[in-house]
């Protein structure tokens, strides 16, 4: 019996070891509201976003999502807002995913590539209920448990909020406006992360699981459009067990989504 443990014990060592020697990659081909939206690791298409939007202050301001070019980041997905109503009217466009691997476990990275125009900011200073944002959250099952954005009208640099800060300078680096960077979190332990976003760098806290991302253009305004691609998880996500009569390996790459007409 000891020797059937050892060998199953050593089966599911391999396992993880091969299925953490593979990235797990999303790069997108289409709308984020598409179904397919873009391609996986193996260029299989998969649905992964689902966005939802607000409308603005009236009929004639909203946002939603497109696929299109933007300097820099190239073909990307993107967020977009407007306003015809009045400067601080613009709707809000939230595109959410679910990590089908489950939640992040320690050592691993969620990294993708973001790149921005420019936001709205009505009431000047740093209104986080008037003034746009645009960024992204890793959620937990009741919200956001870390966010890292930039305020419209707000101090030249970005912010970051997790269980232990609010409104936190995530470091130097300016505003970068239609220049694209790369944002990885990184699962340090037990409630515990490390941040790296072009060349800012902080670590901090969380609360609950990290589920999964949301990439948000919140109230932007005219010309505000947020673009997002190549999101990536490593090492691979995957799920191991014992199941009776032997052994499951379940590799796990991003969940395909159902869509809403």
């Amino acid at each position: 019996m000891n020797k059937i443990l050892l060998c199953i014990v050593s089966l599911v060592s391999a396992a993880s070891l091969a299925s953490a020697a593979n990235n797990v990659s999303y790069t997108a081909t289409a709308n984020p509201a598409s179904n397919p939206d873009g391609v996986d690791q193996s260029a299989n298409p998969v649905d992964v976003w689902t966005v939802t939007t607000t409308p603005g202050f009236n009929g004639t301001d909203g946002s939603g999502s497109y696929y299109g070019s933007q300097p820099s980041l190239g073909n990307a997905w993107q967020l977009f807002s407007f306003q015809n109503s009045g400067v601080g009217h613009g709707g809000s466009a939230f595109a959410t995913t679910t990590f089908a691997g489950g939640a992040l476990a320690i050592g691993q990275t969620v990294s993708i590539n973001f790149n921005m125009r420019a936001l709205d900011a009505p009431g000047g200073g740093t209104n986080l209920s008037i003034n746009g944002q645009a960024g992204i959250s890793l959620l937990n099952g009741s919200g956001s448990a870390i966010t890292f954005a930039i305020i419209g009208g707000g101090p030249n640099n970005y912010y970051y909020t997790d269980a232990g800060s609010t409104g936190a300078n995530a470091g130097p680096m300016p505003y970068q406006y239609q220049s694209f960077f790369n944002i990885a979190i990184t699962a340090t332990g037990p409630g515990t992360y490390s941040a790296v976003a072009g060349s800012d760098s902080w670590s901090g806290t969380y609360s609950g699981s990290l589920i999964g991302m949301q990439v948000f253009d919140s109230k932007g305004g005219n010309g505000s459009d947020v673009g997002f691609n190549n999101l990536m998880v490593v090492p691979e996500p995957g799920t191991f067990g014992l199941v009776a009569g032997g052994l499951a390996v379940f590799g796990l790459g991003f969940r395909r989504r159902a869509r809403r007409s």
